[in-house]
């Protein structure tokens, strides 16, 4: 019986840290797109930063929590705070060194950025962007009460 108890808390932790990827991954994927238009399209800096700060001040709170979830998460990880900080640090590294890949990819593709970056500004002011809209059971999974 405690095996099973101890699968089922692994299986639960391994969902949760899922889930709180996908969150995560969704805020690192609109800063790299909003990196990439600004890069691609300077005139229109003002009116993609405009739009993507609206869309933060929605979802302050909650990137706001996904950093410190992170950060708990490589906590529990660390055997004390001198390790926390270098496993942290390393983490941080690794994710901007993953949205600066995100953002040389879609560089790359300048015609496709294009249409994104023309889409982009309305769309991170519509709801439709909100992360609880767009992934409504991670987010329940991430934020149940328990």
């Amino acid at each position: 019986m405690l095996c099973a108890c101890g699968a089922t808390i692994a299986a639960e932790q391994s969902s949760y840290n899922a889930d709180l990827a996908t969150l995560y991954n969704e805020y690192q994927r609109l800063l790299a797109v909003r990196d990439a238009c600004i890069t691609a399209q300077p005139a229109r800096r003002s009116e993609v930063a405009s739009a993507y700060q609206d869309w933060l001040d929605r979802h302050q709170r909650i990137v706001d929590d996904l950093d410190n979830r992170f950060a708990a998460i490589v906590k529990r990880a660390s055997k004390n705070q001198a390790e926390f900080t270098r496993n942290y640090g390393k983490y941080q590294a690794e994710v901007y060194q993953m949205r600066e890949e995100n953002k040389k990819a879609l560089l790359a593709d300048r015609e496709k950025l294009a249409k994104q970056c023309g889409e982009f500004v309305t769309y991170v002011r519509h709801p439709q962007s909100d992360i609880p809209t767009l992934f409504p059971t991670q987010f329940k999974n991430i934020y149940r009460v328990r």
